[in-house]
């Protein structure tokens, strides 16, 4: 971890937290994520190293507890971590409003992961949901299966071997919209952005699992009016108390 050499609080806290990828790994820890492989999994284009010198770092500054050891260790944020996990949401806020994802960063597999940290499975219309996500203008792979269950949430590009309750049909830019809250899914299927094949039970999962993201109110610069943060609808309650289940593109990378 390379010093500044001050004493402002500012720049002992950037210390910690500014190096590249370090605000990634809280992202994922923040929503449950605890071991090594799924900490990964939720940072494409972060190496294996790079993350294990960065837990190392943030166990270092006593923001990461470890427990376990070899296939059973865990990661979790101690209380000092919890604190700076404001950080990380106030950042998301500023950049939920201020900036906007290019198309070649809306990486429907991401999206994906992330919305299945939101999914509380308590929250569930029954053990296990299904959902195959058909996105019509990404290449291979193109589709993607959410399983939502009480055991844990995952994401697969092939095949999970259940009943699919039902299909999204979708373009990146409209799941994207989704996804972060602001695109509405009755709006999307009215104007053909998203086709969804189901019961009306899963119409209306999909409508509430759209306003997870705890940055969804978060206005931009041109809608006045509107909630300006994510403690405004209390969604950040969500942050820490998500499932504990493993989200892999294939079986997940291995884990440290």
């Amino acid at each position: 971890m390379r010093s500044y050499g001050q004493y402002c609080p500012i720049a002992l806290a950037a210390e910690v937290f500014a190096e590249r990828w370090t605000p990634i790994v809280l992202r994922n820890l923040m929503v449950g994520c605890e071991r090594f492989g799924e900490v990964l999994d939720g940072a494409p284009g972060m190496s294996r190293s790079v993350l294990v010198h960065r837990l190392r770092d943030l166990q270092r500054a006593g923001v990461v507890e470890v427990t376990g050891s070899g296939q059973g260790r865990r990661y979790r944020l101690t209380a000092a971590g919890r604190e700076l996990c404001d950080v990380v949401l106030a950042l998301g806020a500023w950049g939920a409003r201020w900036r906007e994802a290019a198309p070649q960063q809306q990486d429907p597999y991401l999206m994906l992961w992330g919305l299945s940290r939101l999914i509380d499975p308590a929250t569930l219309p029954r053990p296990r949901v299904v959902v195959r996500f058909q996105v019509t203008d990404h290449r291979t792979p193109d589709r993607f299966w959410l399983v939502a269950r009480t055991g844990g949430n995952e994401v697969c590009v092939t095949e999970p071997g259940f009943v699919e309750d039902g299909v999204v049909v979708t373009g990146t830019a409209a799941l994207y919209r989704w996804h972060s809250g602001r695109l509405a899914l009755g709006h999307a299927e009215r104007s053909g952005a998203m086709q969804v094949s189901g019961p009306r039970w899963l119409h209306r999962t999909l409508a509430a699992w759209g306003r997870l993201s705890p940055f969804a109110d978060v206005s931009k610069p041109d809608q006045p009016g509107r909630c300006s943060g994510p403690n405004a609808s209390g969604r950040t309650s969500l942050i820490g108390s998500g499932p504990r289940g493993e989200s892999t593109r294939q079986s997940g990378p291995p884990n440290s």
